[in-house]
């Protein structure tokens, strides 16, 4: 689970508030094809929002090559989701 900056969603008649995101691989290819779970969590760690992003070829390449694999995930994931990862 990573923090993000606070982000109002539409939810079930309400705006509710995104602080985190949580991420896991649901498939991997181990050549060139990725594919991640994503949910975006309130306060009290409650989802908010799911959804799925996939990812290849360059992105695919370069995902891992820092040697912070989880780190660069989320970041994959944030930014194509357009949301700031808080350290």
């Amino acid at each position: 689970m990573k923090a993000i900056q606070p982000l109002d969603i539409w939810s079930n008649g309400d705006t509710k508030t995104a602080i985190c995101i949580k991420i896991y691989i649901s498939y991997d290819d181990l050549d060139s094809t990725a594919m991640f779970q994503y949910s975006l969590c309130d306060v009290n760690d409650g989802i908010i929002y799911q959804g799925s992003l996939g990812i290849s070829a360059q992105e695919y390449i370069n995902w891992g090559a820092s040697g912070d694999s989880n780190a660069e995930a989320y970041q994959i994931v944030a930014t194509n989701l357009n949301l700031t990862l808080i350290p």
